[in-house]
C-alpha cells in the first residue's frame, strides 16, 4: 500500500520564502449559476469568481512573514504575493498555485492561557492576479475569461 498524500508532505511557499504551516487552504468561489426557463434547467451563465488563501503559523514563520511588512513600512503596505502548496509521494503529487495573494492579518493571536499550546497566527489572503489559481499546473480560469487582462 503506498503512503497517502498528507499534510506533512506539502512545502509552502509565500512568494519567495519557504513557511511551515500548522494548517491552510485555499478556497474558490465560483459564481456560475444555472439558468432557468420555466422553472427547468436550461443551461449556464458565468459570474464572478473568486478565491482565498488561509495559512495559520507558529510564532518562529509569522516572523519570517512579518520581515515583508517591516520592508513595506506596514502590514496593509505589503504588496500581493504568490504563494504555492507543493507536495509529492509516490502516488502522484498536488501542487497549488495562487497567484496574487493580498495578505490581511486575520486572527492576530490565538493561545490558551493554561498553556499546553504555541500562540498561532492566521493570515487570509485574497487572490488579485488573473493568474487566479493553477492546479498541478492547469489554470482555474479558461484562456477566454482572462484574455487582455
Amino acid at each position: 500500500m503506498s503512503k497517502t498524500l498528507g499534510g506533512k508532505d506539502f512545502d509552502i511557499f509565500v512568494g519567495d520564502k519557504m513557511v511551515h504551516v500548522i494548517e491552510g487552504s485555499v478556497k474558490i468561489t465560483d459564481g456560475r449559476k444555472v439558468k432557468y426557463v420555466r422553472g427547468v434547467p436550461v443551461g449556464h451563465v458565468d459570474g464572478p469568481v473568486e478565491a482565498e488563501v488561509t495559512i495559520k503559523v507558529d510564532h518562529e514563520n509569522f516572523l519570517l512573514i512579518e520581515g515583508q511588512a517591516k520592508s513595506a513600512g506596514s502590514w496593509k503596505g505589503i504588496e500581493p504575493f504568490d504563494v504555492s502548496f507543493t507536495a509529492e509521494v509516490k502516488a502522484g503529487s498536488k501542487n497549488v498555485e495562487a497567484f496574487g495573494v493580498l495578505p490581511m492579518l486575520d486572527e492576530i493571536l490565538n493561545f490558551k492561557g493554561e498553556g499546553g499550546e504555541e500562540d498561532t497566527t492566521t493570515i487570509k489572503g485574497l487572490i488579485t492576479s488573473p493568474d487566479f489559481i493553477k492546479i498541478n499546473g492547469i489554470p482555474y480560469l479558461t484562456t477566454e475569461e482572462v484574455r487582455d487582462l
